[in-house]
């Protein structure tokens, strides 16, 4: 069974995909469909008429309304069937009211709210500073689908101490896993709603990226910051960045990355992920190369391993049910996924907690 914290904002999609047509996709085990009215504001609605269950996705789009193809009932942004063909006078049909879904745009993404509608609060998104700054860093994105379950992904991107094996192109093949991994500092922060994974390697050279497309001396010891930080439920938020020993960090070559994991079923989800830089901003070929060696790293790499992993884990979707051995860079991963737990089953609890009568609700008055 799929366990998710409803409470929280997640990704459905990028803004710009979402133009004239509406865009259909499963998320979080729900097929839903998203479109823009006249004035450009967006909706995300069930993907289900109530009447013989056709796809509202495959209808037409009549100025802020979707037809529904089989039998012309037509639903606003809001989910509510506001045109009936088959009644007299066309009006409304409230019976066949569906489901929608409270939604923002920010940085470029759709983000969507499965929980409470009354507690959609826009602040509760954590704020990326890299996105904050347009004049300072261009940016990249991308998507990926993962045949895994979103907690392989987001124990994929807290323990980088992978990328020695998986990755090798990082190093240039300049120095062995042993060497990466000695070289590295790591340390561990809990925070009150968020893990922040430290990683400092200091003395050895620049990652091949920050070598071939940035033009940093592959022979000049640098410290890399490797940070990650997670925002539950699936929110990454990547410090990487090279500048050379005894030199300050604003000189370096910064790569800050967001990553996203939206679950489309239980063992599928959605992988979203905004690459920025602060050098070569204003070059289309330098978006393609990080394009491209962004899908070697994630597309060609992490997503075959996850896949791996989710296979030889048959049928079960929470690593933990295994009983997985440990090692010390599991802390990151381990930590995560206890607090989401926790904040999954706190949401449990508060929604499973009697309601108090309207008799003593009057009498405490």
């Amino acid at each position: 069974m799929l366990s998710t914290l409803k409470n929280a904002w997640y990704a459905a999609a990028y803004s710009h995909e979402i133009s004239d047509a509406p865009l259909a996709r499963t998320l979080i085990e729900q097929k839903i469909v998203l479109f823009r009215g006249s004035d450009g504001t967006l909706g995300m609605i069930a993907n289900r008429c109530p009447h013989r269950f056709a796809s509202l996705s495959a209808g037409r789009q009549i100025d802020d309304t979707l037809e529904c193809p089989y039998h012309g009932l037509r639903f606003n942004r809001q989910g509510e069937c506001v045109f009936n063909p088959h009644s007299k006078n066309h009006g409304p049909l409230r019976a066949a009211d569906i489901r929608s879904w409270p939604i923002m745009e920010r940085y470029g993404i759709v983000w969507f709210w499965p929980g409470d509608p009354a507690r959609a609060d826009p602040t509760a998104l954590p704020t990326i500073d890299f996105l904050e700054k347009p004049d300072e860093y261009a940016v990249v994105r991308g998507m990926l689908h993962v045949r895994g379950h979103y907690e392989l992904v987001v124990d994929n991107l807290l323990d980088l101490s992978h990328a020695a094996f998986i990755h090798p192109q990082f190093s240039g093949g300049n120095y062995t896993p042993e060497q990466l991994l000695a070289a590295t500092k790591q340390k561990l922060e809990r925070r009150e709603r968020s893990i922040v994974n430290h990683r400092l390697r200091s003395g050895l050279g620049p990652s091949s990226a920050h070598v071939r497309l940035f033009g940093m001396d592959p022979n000049v010891p640098v410290n890399t910051d490797t940070t990650m930080t997670w925002h539950p439920p699936a929110m990454l938020d990547f410090a990487v960045g090279s500048w050379e020993v005894d030199k300050p960090w604003e000189t370096g070559v910064h790569i800050p990355q967001l990553h996203f994991i939206t679950p489309e079923t239980e063992f599928t989800s959605h992988y979203f992920f905004v690459n920025g830089r602060n050098r070569r901003q204003d070059e289309p070929e330098i978006d393609q190369a990080m394009l491209d060696f962004f899908d070697l790293a994630f597309a060609r790499q992490d997503e075959p391993m996850i896949e791996m992993v989710q296979a030889n884990m048959g049928e079960i979707s929470d690593i933990n049910e295994l009983n997985p051995i440990l090692l010390p860079t599991d802390a990151a991963p381990v930590s995560a996924r206890r607090m989401l737990a926790a904040l999954i089953e706190s949401e449990h609890a508060a929604n499973d907690a009697p309601v108090a009568s309207l008799e003593k609700v009057v009498a405490a008055m």
